[in-house]
């Protein structure tokens, strides 16, 4: 009597130490990369809210020439000329900063908005890099946090 021979297949797929290996690089290389990432996109996200101060600033002023005061901003989305933007955070959830405009001082008094403002931008996440940024009606910029003025500016 003649036994037929089976033939072993070759094992297809992965074994488990394979498989646990390649979890274990794909960690470490995660681990080597969020923090990168992170500062990436804090770096965005403080850009995106100096331009929006930036914008605010220089419309304010754009008004100011026009009008010889500024705009309470609380008035700037129902009663603002085109070009206003808003920029409160309420209307993106995704923006990261809190953005604020006051009545500003001259000569260490406070006035009105309509005769200087100050502009806040206060960050939603308490990690960001340079706290809570401020720009007045004359141009000084300061963040609240003991980082140089030249990093976060």
């Amino acid at each position: 009597m003649h036994f037929p021979i089976r033939h072993r297949r070759a094992a297809r797929g992965f074994t488990l130490i394979e498989l646990m290996i390649a979890v274990v690089i794909v960690g470490i290389l995660a681990a080597v990369a969020w923090p990168s990432y992170r500062s990436y996109v804090q770096r965005g996200e403080l850009a995106e809210a100096k331009t929006a101060m930036l914008d605010i600033a220089q419309t304010q002023e754009r008004y100011y020439t026009n009008n010889g005061s500024y705009l309470a901003y609380a008035e700037a989305p129902a009663a603002a000329p085109s070009g206003w933007t808003n920029y409160t955070g309420s209307s993106a959830s995704n923006f990261k900063y809190k953005i604020k405009v006051e009545a500003g001082t001259i000569d260490g008094s406070v006035t009105t908005i309509t005769d200087a403002y100050k502009i806040t931008a206060t960050p939603s996440n308490a990690s960001a890099p340079c706290g809570t940024l401020q720009l007045d009606s004359t141009g000084a910029k300061s963040p609240a946090t003991a980082a140089s003025i030249g990093a976060c500016w």
